[in-house]
């Protein structure tokens, strides 16, 4: 292409989004429709107030989000939300304030639910219910809220948000405002708040989904729900006494002519700029690095930040320079990460870049993250330091461009082809966002036929001048302005988090001292001639064909089994070599699969001693592997790239009765690529000692941070009162020194070698290829290896087990089962924790044997003849095969009416899932009395949660967790409720109604999670591998699932309730208080009070629910992000809580 056509191109507008109708209805209000099909026969419906807390006055911080917190429980018709399975939600945010709604298009008694749906958000913004009481109780709960969200990570987002935006209010207005000023708040500040905010002309409604209407009915809709709202006026300023005086005397002079008549009244609109902030782009006046140093942190985070204004995406040439953007800062990633991996070090390292424009900020930020452990920060961001100057500098490599563009390009294609399968929440999120920024809305295929256009005039010279302009801000950081390059970003803020303690080579806690000019020094020293990078190869194939061919001749690969499930879709294989596969096809994302290879096995297999390959030896010795990154005789730098290439992500992960891989990747080239890997990473693995070292020194980190983590420590030594032994735990640094590497080598390969091994795999996904494909690839593979440690044992030898259990406490030893632990904090917080023994998943559930039926007894049911005497009531109850239901069986009428196979208790009963089944309802029932009583009635927490640790499929160490976080001073009253709650239900007997609901949030959050590939791959998982890990779980399992759910009565939760262990000789507790102080040293001699409770405190917390080896894995998910919104409202019971 000539200049001429290249500017041409780039010149062209964007094409919009044909589908988005937007409109204004005379009031003022906003609306955005979007029919979308995805997920079928459900919409979203959410509307956006433009006020958020930079909006609030000097002595307002915090009110947008109460004012959410009121109006959004102060709906008069909140009450239709619930039984019908739609959940609702709100949640504040500096620039807005957004009440959601997901429902489905008619709910289970065949109402249609857009306009009820509609109705309830207009109640909500426009018509609240602002009473005192209602204000009394969330003003209590926002208290709650801002101590269970004031993590060390919240104020390591607080930290980085105040400095990088010195220049303005989102620095200092966080939306959980200031608790001082909350507490002193009534009613009359929350109605003026509302009054001065809350208009038509003020509010985006968006309504997205499958709405069995068209949009003009839509829109009739949102106008007869809407229209009530009276637009806003502005009020004009009254006149003086003088302007009266002077007018009165101009009528005069006119005789008896009329007044003047008033000006038509002004309507008040929204702001022109959201948020309404101005921002000073580049360095601020006292340019430097900002330290935030505190006890709970245990590594190092480098933060430099580029502040910029927003450029709108609106035309090709806009988009042209954010694909150049992207691929900068991928290569640059790739770069600093291939950097850390390839050094002799052993110690943690991570590069994180962002380059990204914020609705919520108003501004576009460049980000470069640097973590690492502190003894060897200086290296670690002196390696960022010199990638960045060396692309900045000298440019991408001609090899770079040409796969990072077509991995890019491919990504599109896929997105491109998963048009129309996007769920709506998702492209509701992608248009309220793009809205804000007043980029161009386009659809999946309009963007990718738009970045095919860009394919020839995305060129090195291009990509070169963004780097020199991207990264400038940190590339040359402490340049003088002359020899900076004059495109090059200014840095706006340079943030050091570090830990005021760490540990050294001993392990030995040390002060750590680190201080703003030795990061300035880092930063900008000269560190030589920088070299142009070199290309490397990277294959089209990781396994070559001629390797495959001798191998099929050696091996013969075949499939010895073939099944099909019309039920389900399910088909299963069993290859020659043992490797079992469950595989269905979907349509959910055109294009993609997900896949998840299971070894089991897992920590099982480990001794329950310390030893080379002992405690912990399976779990770290399975990510040393994929830390090691090599796989075959390809470089970690290699695979990455072929990875990219296809579009495969993969990680692995260590459970405690299987190991698993979870891959998802495009189905073009990426299946084969990820079972190229599976066959290379199960039969030829790498191991290196510098990765199984790095390996040891994030599970020391898991450990230092668990030891700092309200929530985590909580579980913790919850979970070492329960368990009989640490295999449900992360490994100790005792047991983690005396791991070796042959010892973790051993470990693993003898997993590999005893097999099964079971893949599973969902997507768009072609039968005939997926059968060639596996036989070709998983039928050659030699699980296990060559290993180097003598004593691995052959393969298809059977795995030496040590089961899990729960330990064996005497039920008086209360130093054991009643822990109170201080956490010495800046802030005060607290946290619960109860356990107790649960069932196990697959339980057997009692079902007392029906009494034998004489023959008269059997005519009489048969005919309909209930006039021999026999008392049969269940005549008319028939089963699906038409034959009478057992008079003495106990009958769900509402299930049998529905011809349910499960209708019979006795049937119901025998079946798997019985207590499955019968445990999560009751965790939905529990979870539901406990918000409404202790966090709403009595305002003592604002988060509530319990569940039953159904993760465990061959094992006795099951069980129950309860969690409560709240204020050191509430801790033991909001325990007690909770407590209470847990025992009540032996007197407040379960009603229908409360089945009832869960029932339908159960059932609406099976159906929403079947359209995606990860979630078939979880119902599939075991179900081959009956003989050796979940003998009860069958493919029938899957499509019982939502018969089982809609047949289960309240006897079956009472079943359930009865297993757990709720008495005081059966429950572990521990109550943890952060604070400057130890209370008990405060307190001295007060009698510590009774403990009974636990409920979920954040999503860290949660996720270590499943048991104690999961929270390393909690940490490791952690929200890490922005400040985000101060959290919602929520009504209970199915109206759920959503952490924000």
């Amino acid at each position: 292409m000539d200049v001429a056509d290249v500017e041409s191109l780039l010149d062209e507008e964007l094409p919009a989004h044909e589908d988005i109708h937007r409109g204004v209805l005379h009031n003022g209000l906003k609306y955005v429709i979007l029919p979308n099909k995805t997920p079928s026969d459900r919409f979203e419906a959410h509307l956006e107030m433009h006020v958020g807390s930079v909006d609030e006055r000097e002595d307002e911080q915090g009110l947008a989000h109460l004012v959410e917190h009121v109006t959004f429980l102060g709906s008069k018709k909140r009450d239709a939300w619930l039984g019908s399975g739609t959940r609702g939600n709100a949640y504040t945010d500096f620039h807005h304030t957004v009440f959601h709604v997901h429902s489905p298009t008619y709910n289970k008694d065949n109402t249609y639910m857009v306009n009820n749906v509609l109705d309830i958000l207009y109640d909500v913004a426009f018509n609240p219910q602002l009473l005192e009481t209602r204000v009394a109780k969330e003003k209590k709960a926002v208290l709650a809220e801002a101590q269970m969200m004031n993590t060390i990570e919240y104020r390591v987002d607080c930290q980085l948000l105040q400095h990088l935006h010195w220049d303005n209010n989102l620095g200092c207005r966080f939306p959980i405002g200031k608790l001082d000023q909350v507490e002193g708040w009534d009613a009359a500040k929350v109605r003026a708040f509302h009054e001065r905010w809350y208009f038509p002309a003020n509010a985006t409604l968006y309504v997205v989904g499958d709405f069995h209407a068209d949009v003009p009915g839509v829109v009739d809709m949102i106008e007869r729900a809407f229209n009530a709202a009276p637009a806003a006026v502005e009020k004009l300023p009254e006149l003086t006494s003088a302007g009266v005086g002077a007018g009165a005397g101009a009528a005069g002079e006119e005789g008896d002519a009329a007044a003047a008549p008033p000006p038509p009244p002004m309507l008040r609109q929204r702001h022109a700029a959201r948020p309404p902030v101005r921002h000073a782009f580049g360095a601020p006046p006292a340019s430097g690095v900002q330290l935030f140093q505190h006890e709970h942190l245990s590594h190092v985070s480098f933060n430099i930040f580029s502040k910029l204004p927003i450029l709108p995406l609106r035309c090709m040439g806009d988009l042209h320079r954010t694909v150049n953007q992207r691929i900068v800062l991928l290569v640059l990633q790739s770069r600093i990460q291939s950097r850390y991996a390839e050094l002799d070090h052993e110690h943690y390292k991570r590069c994180e870049l962002d380059h990204s424009d914020s609705a919520r900020e108003g501004c576009t930020v460049s980000t470069v993250t640097v973590t690492c452990e502190p003894l060897h920060w200086k290296y670690a961001l002196q390696v960022a330091v010199e990638e960045a100057r060396r692309l900045q500098q000298k440019g991408l490599t001609p090899g770079e461009l040409s796969r990072f563009k077509a991995a890019m390009m491919r990504d599109s294609e896929q997105l491109a082809q998963q048009a129309g399968f996007v769920p709506s929440l998702e492209n509701l999120d992608f248009v309220m966002e793009h809205d804000a920024l007043g980029h161009v809305v386009m659809d999946q295929i309009q963007g990718h036929e738009a970045l095919v256009r860009l394919d020839d005039v995305i060129r090195l010279e291009g990509c070169n001048d963004v780097a020199r302009e991207l990264l400038g801000f940190f590339a040359e950081y402490g340049k003088p302005i002359e020899e900076r390059d004059p495109c090059g970003g200014l840095t706006t803020a340079i943030v050091a988090c570090a830990p005021a303690t760490t540990t050294d080579a001993e392990g030995v806690e040390v002060e750590f001292h680190i201080d703003e000019q030795e990061v300035v020094d880092v930063l900008s020293a000269d560190y030589g001639e920088i070299e142009a990078m070199e290309d490397i190869f990277v294959p089209d194939e990781l396994i070559s064909e001629e390797d495959l061919d001798a191998a099929t001749e050696k091996l013969k690969p075949a499939i010895v089994s073939s099944t099909y499930d019309d039920k389900t879709g399910i088909h299963q294989r069993v290859l020659s070599n043992g490797f079992r596969v469950n595989y269905r096809v979907t349509n959910n994302e055109p294009g993609s699969a997900f896949l998840r290879l299971v070894i089991p096995g897992g920590r099982t297999a480990e001794p329950t001693t310390a030893g080379p390959g002992g405690i912990g030896a399976a779990a770290v010795g399975f990510r040393t592997l994929q830390e090691v990154g090599s796989i075959g005789r390809w470089s970690r730098k290699q695979i990455e790239l072929v990875t990219m290439q296809n579009l495969v992500m993969f990680e692995v992960e260590p459970e405690a009765e299987y190991l698993f891989l979870d891959a998802a990747f495009a189905v073009n080239g990426g299946l084969k690529c990820t079972l190229e890997i599976i066959n290379l990473l199960t039969s030829e693995p790498v191991w290196d000692q510098n990765a199984l070292e790095r390996v040891k020194d994030i599970y020391r980190m898991f450990e230092l941070n668990t030891r700092k983590n309200l929530e985590l420590v909580t579980h913790d030594e919850v979970n070492h009162a329960v368990f009989g032994d640490r295999r449900l735990m992360d490994p100790s640094r005792e047991e983690l020194a005396a791991l070796t590497l042959d010892g973790v080598v051993a470990a693993v390969e003898a997993q590999l070698r005893a097999g099964p091994l079971e893949v599973n795999i969902a997507g768009d996904l072609d039968p005939e290829e997926v059968d060639a494909l596996i036989t070709r690839y998983l039928g050659t593979a030699t699980p296990g290896g060559a290993s180097p440690a003598s004593s691995s044992p052959p393969a298809g030898s059977k795995l030496q087990l040590y089961p899990l259990t729960l330990a064996n406490v005497d039920p008086r030893d209360a130093a054991t089962r009643t822990q109170r632990l201080w956490l010495r904090d800046s802030d005060e917080r607290a946290c619960a924790v109860l356990a107790g023994p649960g069932p196990r998943m697959w339980a057997p559930m009692r079902n007392p044997p029906l009494p034998k039926l004489d023959d008269e007894t059997m005519d009489a049911l048969m005919n309909g003849d209930s006039s021999n005497g026999t008392g049969i009531a269940q005549l008319t109850l028939r089963g699906p095969d038409g034959r009478p239901y057992h008079p003495a069986d106990q009958i769900n009428a509402a299930a049998a009416a529905k011809g349910n196979p499960f209708a019979a208790q006795s049937d119901r009963r025998r079946n798997p899932l019985a207590t499955f089944v019968a445990g999560m309802l009751l965790s939905e029932v529990v979870g539901g009395r406990l918000f409404t009583t202790v966090r709403d009635a009595l305002g003592l927490t604002y988060d509530c949660n319990f569940q039953l640790a159904f993760g465990l499929q061959n094992s006795d160490a099951t069980t129950y967790r309860l969690v409560v976080t709240s204020t050191p001073a509430k801790i033991d009253d909001a325990l007690a409720a909770a407590i209470r709650v847990l025992r009540g239900f032996k007197t407040q007997k379960i009603s229908t109604r409360e089945v009832e609901r869960a029932r339908m949030t159960l059932l609406t959050r099976h159906e929403t999670e079947l359209k995606t590939n990860a979630y078939w791959v979880d119902l599939m998982q075991y179900t081959s591998l009956g003989d050796v890990l979940a003998p009860q779980k069958e493919i029938s399992c899957i499509s019982d699932l939502p018969a089982m759910y809609e047949a289960a009565t309240v006897d079956d939760l009472y079943e359930v309730y009865g297993a757990l262990g709720l008495e005081d000789g059966e429950t572990f507790t521990c109550v943890t208080v952060a604070g400057k102080e130890d209370p008990a040293i405060v307190n001295a001699g007060a009698a510590a009070p009774p403990v009974v409770g636990e409920l979920a405190a954040a999503a860290a917390a949660r996720m270590a629910m499943s048991g104690g080896m999961a929270i390393a894995e909690a940490l490791k998910n952690m929200s890490s992000g922005r400040v985000g919104g101060a959290g919602g409202a929520g009504a209970g019971e199915e109206i759920t809580l959503e952490e924000k």
